[in-house]
């Protein structure tokens, strides 16, 4: 066991958390049980209404972690939360953790081991470890179903990207991390408009080791919401990732899909439409891409008559002017 030293954390462990009082307790738990004990615990929490407040400041005096508590008195989202945590980091290696998902006991100690590999770790552009994770049933939420690594190996981003289905756990240096920033244009912009970016050509050592579980059946889980929320946000990330080298890698009918859903978001999201055009490099370039704008419309006004859309960027606008920003240190 690797005991902790709470003046220079190894690992900093970043949780932003939205009304997940109960989900956090068993979160909580997973650290106290890590067989490395070397880390700092980063939490946010998105203007919470279930008690988040009181019990994170309950339990930040009976671990023997440190804590550094960032509080919002409104909602204001989890990437404007993501750029406050990382602000926050004062440890060698950075990994998220959900307040929905758990560590298992030896996560952090695997995740160690694998970075401090010996012949990889003084690769050129060796910057992380990038684990599998598994839901409560037991089934891979990383790699898909026709790919799971019998061994760790070391990879460039750009290729591992296309081995995964979703989320794994990433460790990753610190120092990487400086300066990056996610847009802050909504309650949420995914994390492949920032990573995508900044990852593309970095290797990190792909690992099939299990070490957190995720709990898909959360309340305000974004994967499976069943409003068309976070417009905004959808649109900033296409236009973020889909650059013209990568757009161009997908076949006739998905860049059509992309373009469309490119236009819907943006309408939806209340972008004026030449910046929108200009945002993003094929319908900037390619006047048929532009055309379709009116196509996308056709199904703005559907979405709208079905009442399938919140946008959540209006309410996002204004708790941003108004929200209050504390951070304790436990």
């Amino acid at each position: 066991m690797i005991i902790s030293n709470n003046l220079n954390p190894i690992i900093s462990i970043l949780t932003p958390t939205w009304n997940r009082k109960n989900y956090l307790e068993k979160l909580v738990a997973s650290l106290k049980q890590q067989t490395f004990q070397n880390f700092e615990w980063i939490v946010a929490n998105d203007g919470s209404t279930d008690q988040t407040d009181q019990f994170i400041k309950k339990i930040s005096s009976e671990t023997n972690f440190s804590v550094t508590y960032i509080n919002s008195s409104l909602r204001v989202g989890k990437s404007k939360l993501d750029n406050l945590l990382m602000d926050n980091i004062s440890g060698q290696y950075t990994l998220w953790c959900d307040s929905d998902d758990i560590l298992l006991p030896d996560a952090l100690e695997n995740l160690y081991n694998l970075f401090n590999n010996e012949p990889k770790k003084h690769e050129e552009n060796f910057i992380g470890v990038i684990a599998q994770n598994v839901d409560t049933n037991g089934i891979s939420q990383t790699f898909k179903k026709n790919y799971l690594p019998k061994k760790s190996q070391l990879l460039r981003y750009q290729q591992i990207k296309y081995l995964l289905k979703g989320d794994a756990t990433i460790l990753v240096k610190s120092n990487f991390l400086k300066h990056k920033r996610f847009l802050e244009v909504d309650f949420l912009i995914t994390e492949s408009s920032l990573w995508d970016k900044n990852y593309y050509d970095m290797k990190f050592i792909l690992s099939p080791a299990i070490v957190k579980v995720m709990d898909r059946k959360t309340p305000n889980s974004i994967s499976f919401s069943k409003k068309l929320s976070y417009c905004r946000g959808s649109a900033y990330c296409i236009a973020s990732v889909e650059t013209d080298d990568h757009f161009k890698k997908h076949s006739f009918i998905s860049k059509l899909k992309i373009v469309i859903n490119y236009w819907r978001y943006s309408i939806h999201g209340d972008l004026n439409y030449f910046k929108a055009k200009k945002m993003f490099e094929p319908t900037n370039r390619i006047f048929l891409y532009s055309l379709l704008y009116l196509f996308s419309y056709v199904i703005v006004l559907r979405d709208l008559l079905l009442g399938k859309v919140e946008k959540t960027h209006i309410m996002f606008d204004h708790n941003l002017k108004k929200t209050k920003i504390s951070v304790h240190k436990f």
